[in-house]
């Protein structure tokens, strides 16, 4: 009887040592990747020109808005990996969906979508066990949000070509009143500047969309192996999708003056 005692509490012992010893799973790539993924998300200077005030337009709230939200979310993910808490009770994407709703109601209804999870996650106090289920029920929010930037991005075209066009005729209209050649110069090598700013400008939005579908294949990655999060291989495609990423975030410019390296200029 004692042996079989003995053994029973062995028995009992083993699986509560196992609780007391066993910490969360190592996330350390998702972690890592996620917070590359939300610096490279927040970029202000897309929503603003080379030389002139930032623009306050519904297109580019619109986008600023859905920046943050896609930020937000990363960094709750980052949290979750982490095995941190998200210490969140509302949604903390309440503010951005009506900012977006004018010009994107996809992209608002992406982030109600995701605030309502982060918000849920955020009541059952989820930590690393619930990453995975996280990153599955927001993968289709996140795309769908990624896809309403690049859509709401294209709407900038129009003004950017409109600034453009009215600096060159600006310039055009002073070198023909310049009076004396030096002016005149002054005014070709000014005009010249806003050319390589203009054409700077159109390279880091081009390369703001690569950032968001690097990012966007990078999520669409952690839900394909979210089962296997801490197996080698994982790690290693985790890995090499971050390096991508940092490597696209190297290119946008952290100023407002629209300055970037174009995009085949830089190798990947």
């Amino acid at each position: 009887m004692d042996g079989v005692m003995k053994l029973g509490r062995g028995v009992l012992f083993l699986p509560l040592a196992a609780l007391i010893g066993c910490g969360p799973p190592d996330y350390t790539p998702v972690r890592d990747w996620a917070n590359v993924a939300g610096n490279a998300a927040i970029y202000p200077e897309l929503v603003t020109r080379p030389g002139v005030a930032p623009a306050v337009s519904p297109a580019a709230d619109a986008i600023n808005a859905m920046q943050q939200a896609l930020a937000t979310y990363l960094k709750a993910l980052d949290t979750l990996a982490a095995d941190g808490l998200l210490m969140i009770r509302e949604d903390p994407l309440a503010a951005y969906a009506p900012r977006a709703a004018p010009t994107s109601p996809k992209g608002a209804e992406a982030i109600e979508t995701l605030g309502a999870l982060l918000r849920d996650r955020g009541r059952s106090l989820a930590r690393a066990p619930q990453l995975r289920a996280t990153i599955r029920d927001a993968d289709a929010p996140v795309q769908a949000l990624i896809a309403a930037m690049q859509e709401a991005i294209t709407t900038l075209e129009p003004a950017e070509t409109a600034a453009a066009d009215q600096a060159r005729a600006r310039y055009q209209r002073l070198l023909r009143e310049a009076r004396d050649e030096p002016s005149r110069q002054i005014l070709r090598d000014l005009a010249a500047l806003y050319e390589a700013a203009f054409a700077n400008r159109a390279a880091a939005i081009k390369n703001y969309q690569t950032v968001l579908a690097d990012i966007a294949r990078g999520h669409a990655l952690l839900k394909e192996r979210a089962s296997h999060l801490t197996q080698e291989e994982t790690a290693r495609q985790i890995r090499t999708a971050e390096a991508e990423l940092r490597r696209a975030g190297a290119r946008l410019p952290r100023d407002g003056l629209g300055i970037a390296v174009p995009v085949m200029g830089a190798p990947r």
